[in-house]
């Protein structure tokens, strides 16, 4: 094999090792709040926003996440509020255990109000369309 063709094959295996690295140590688990406190590094924890508990100050929002089972996990995030937070039912929280709360890098909220009866309107109107056919 010629030198260069060694040098393209060392270029791309180097190439895809660092793809697959950075790939693996970007790979964020969703995880429990127990697992979420004892983790190290980012983890993803998924829980109903308590309305109740949602505080905002000049640098941060702050509000409480809760688990089915009932668990309670306080969130900081700093960045700009989400435009649907207020109408948010479920809340993913991406960041760090810090001791005593998550603190949020990026949050991932699901409002379901915004497509509530969109499969019943549907499947109306092609069940009055197929019924009168």
């Amino acid at each position: 094999m010629k030198p260069a063709a060694w040098l393209g094959f060392l270029i791309i295996a180097g190439a895809l090792a660092f793809s697959a690295k950075a790939f693996v140590s970007n790979l964020t688990p969703y995880v429990t709040f127990d697992q979420a406190r004892s983790a190290k590094g980012v983890v993803q924890v998924m829980g109903k926003l308590d309305k109740k508990s949602v505080r905002t100050n000049a640098d941060a929002l702050a509000f409480d996440i809760v688990a089915d089972n009932g668990d309670r996990m306080p969130v900081r995030f700093t960045a700009a509020r989400p435009a649907n937070f207020e109408m948010a039912v479920q809340v993913t929280a991406i960041g760090k255990f810090d001791g005593k709360k998550i603190e949020a890098d990026n949050l991932l909220v699901k409002c379901p109000t915004k497509y509530e009866g969109t499969e019943t309107k549907e499947y109306g109107a092609k069940a009055g369309k197929t019924g009168k056919a």
